[in-house]
């Protein structure tokens, strides 16, 4: 892996931001001989802040303006499939403290030995999850709200009056839901990074129970499975 950047490595105080920009990201053929990181792809731009973008369509970035964020998005646009609006975002604070631990003191607030490779793609993956499972609970609760009446006519082997296509509209708003649920990474296994330094495990289980990540995505299950079974 490449150093990072002096701007990073010689702060205090990192700004972390996270977007959902969309259903997905084309990366093929971004790779860059800069890149310290191919999956997520991360790299560094020319005013020393660091990016990592993500297949599930999020992208997250560390010390960086919102212009300057903005602007790469701007340049992403024919790869962003499904654009997101409004966007989710989810923002961090981290700061450097090479005396102590590593450590996450409350939800965006995280305390790192050092600004290295390894702990900065650890953060990135949680607050890319994070920023995913916020965009699937909007999504999901619209359709749940809608669908929990039906469910409940259902139950007493009726069906609800009026039409059938906003139902249908729902659960394939489910199905959809639960098809980005399957293909991210599953949140009971590692992250690659850690084959190499298994000694920051405890910092990404830190980040997972701090994000509330297993249940989130739990919850979103439990919905998507009432709203599957109320199928007409």
């Amino acid at each position: 892996m490449d150093a990072v950047p002096d701007r990073i490595a010689s702060s205090t105080v990192i700004t972390a931001r996270a977007l959902q920009l969309g259903e997905s990201v084309d990366v093929k053929g971004l790779e860059r001989e800069d890149a310290f990181s191919t999956n997520p792809l991360a790299f560094r731009t020319a005013t020393d802040g660091t990016v990592m973008l993500f297949r599930s369509g999020a992208a997250v970035f560390f010390s960086m303006t919102p212009v300057e964020e903005e602007g790469l998005i701007q340049g992403l646009a024919s790869r962003i499939k499904g654009a997101v609006h409004p966007r989710e975002i989810e923002t961090a604070k981290i700061r450097i403290y090479p005396n102590e631990d590593d450590s996450v003191s409350a939800v965006g607030n995280i305390h790192m030995k050092t600004a290295d490779p390894t702990r900065l793609l650890l953060v990135g993956e949680a607050l890319a999850v994070s920023v995913a499972l916020a965009y699937d609970e909007r999504r999901i609760a619209t359709a749940f709200e809608r669908i929990e009446p039906v469910a409940a006519s259902l139950m007493t082997r009726r069906l609800p009056p009026g039409p059938q296509s906003a139902l249908l509209e729902q659960i394939g708003e489910a199905l959809i839901i639960q098809q980005r649920l399957a293909g991210r990474v599953d949140l009971d296994e590692k992250p690659d990074v850690l084959w190499d330094q298994p000694e920051l495990e405890r910092f990404w289980a830190k980040l997972v129970d701090e994000y509330d990540l297993p249940a989130r995505a739990r919850a979103i299950e439990r919905k998507l499975i009432v709203i599957r079974e109320a199928r007409p």
